[in-house]
């Protein structure tokens, strides 16, 4: 016996395994990395809104709180973009943001989330992760949203 699809609450996320925001941040327009990533999610029982390129600070934030996500993810492409992140992690913080922050993209790096984004945001409760490609990504989401997120993030 099927389900009547005409039945289905599409604002009900509790058969998800998460839902995560992903966003292109402000004055970049490169999202293959970003759109593989809402891919890999997806397959993997996430719920998945993405809300596009050249994302503004505000929208994010302002989607972020709309949608209630797990996890916020940002994506960028050029050397720009990192700044860019850096001025979401301080709002974020500001605003009182409680979930981790997922970092990605081809400029992107270990060391420059570590120095110049996770200062801004990293707490034990919502930290801030660098995702080298989107082969890690489902252990990294499923980590931060699990038991042990403490463990994992130490």
């Amino acid at each position: 016996q099927g389900i009547d699809p005409s039945t289905i609450n599409e604002n009900d996320d509790s058969n998800y395994a998460g839902t995560v925001l992903m966003a292109t941040v402000k004055g970049d327009v490169h999202d293959i990395g970003k759109n593989i990533v809402s891919v890999v999610l997806g397959c993997n029982n996430y719920k998945v809104y993405d809300i596009g390129v050249m994302v503004p600070c505000e929208t994010i934030l302002e989607k972020a709180k709309e949608y209630n996500v797990d996890v916020i993810g940002l994506s960028g492409l050029i050397t720009p973009s990192l700044d860019e992140m850096v001025v979401v992690a301080k709002e974020m913080s500001k605003a009182g943001f409680k979930q981790p922050l997922m970092i990605g993209g081809a400029t992107t790096s270990k060391m420059h989330t570590a120095v110049k984004i996770s200062p801004n945001y990293f707490t034990l409760d919502h930290p801030v992760i660098h995702v080298l490609d989107a082969s890690r990504l489902i252990t990294i989401v499923s980590s931060l949203l699990g038991v042990d997120k403490e463990d994992f993030v130490e």
